[in-house]
């Protein structure tokens, strides 16, 4: 059984009791967790699941008892395993960590690409005690972004995206018919080489003042 987390308003320095993360307060941090739309966990350093919300078992087709004492590592392959372990070591070091990727695999042997945030509580000595994770399905996303990567490639008319330096990051093939590049050039290249030089003022980017 898990210890109940307490989250206060005033206090927020965790403790470990039993082999579970507690906070110290009035406000019941289950009922953070339990209400939180994104799958959240909280594991300790090494990895192993000692609290989760139904968005997670959700996530990975399980009963919550059946995801809870599990290490994170049974739901990943043995490659994102070893660079599970060293983001663990980095929030660690760093106290968090963002958007690492990974690819959850659910009871029913489907692949899910997720998105791990996770940040690590500190004992009222100030070492780290544990993580807490948060989740987020990237399939929808990913799609979106598939969508929108197939609208560019297919446009009839010349299309690039760029970053805010001018450097090319994607083009259509009628961009790189009409610049008379090679793609693997093209992509790597600056917008502003492209065009005549009293022409680039066109191209520059924004400089966000009014």
């Amino acid at each position: 059984m898990v210890t109940r987390a307490k989250v206060s308003a005033q206090t927020r320095s965790p403790e470990v009791r039993g082999g579970a993360i507690s906070w110290q307060g009035s406000l019941d941090a289950d009922i953070v967790i339990a209400n939180a739309p994104d799958p959240v966990f909280v594991s300790d350093l090494e990895g192993k699941i000692l609290q989760a919300n139904d968005a997670l078992s959700r996530l990975l087709g399980l009963r919550q008892d059946e995801v809870l004492e599990q290490s994170l590592a049974r739901f990943i392959s043995s490659e994102e395993t070893r660079e599970f372990t060293a983001a663990l070591r980095q929030v660690v070091e760093r106290g968090a960590m963002r958007n690492v990727v990974l690819n959850l695999r659910s009871a029913s042997g489907d692949v899910i690409p997720a998105s791990l945030n996770a940040s690590a509580p500190r004992g009222l000595d100030g070492r780290v005690i544990g993580v807490i994770g948060i989740l987020r399905d990237t399939r929808e996303l990913d799609k979106a972004r598939a969508y929108a990567e197939s609208l560019i490639r297919n446009a009839p008319d010349t299309v690039f995206v760029s970053d805010l330096e001018g450097k090319i990051l994607q083009a259509n093939d009628a961009a790189f018919a009409l610049l008379g590049f090679r793609p693997t050039s093209s992509s790597s290249s600056r917008s502003r080489g492209s065009f005549p030089r009293r022409r680039r003022g066109r191209f520059s980017p924004p400089s966000g003042r009014s």
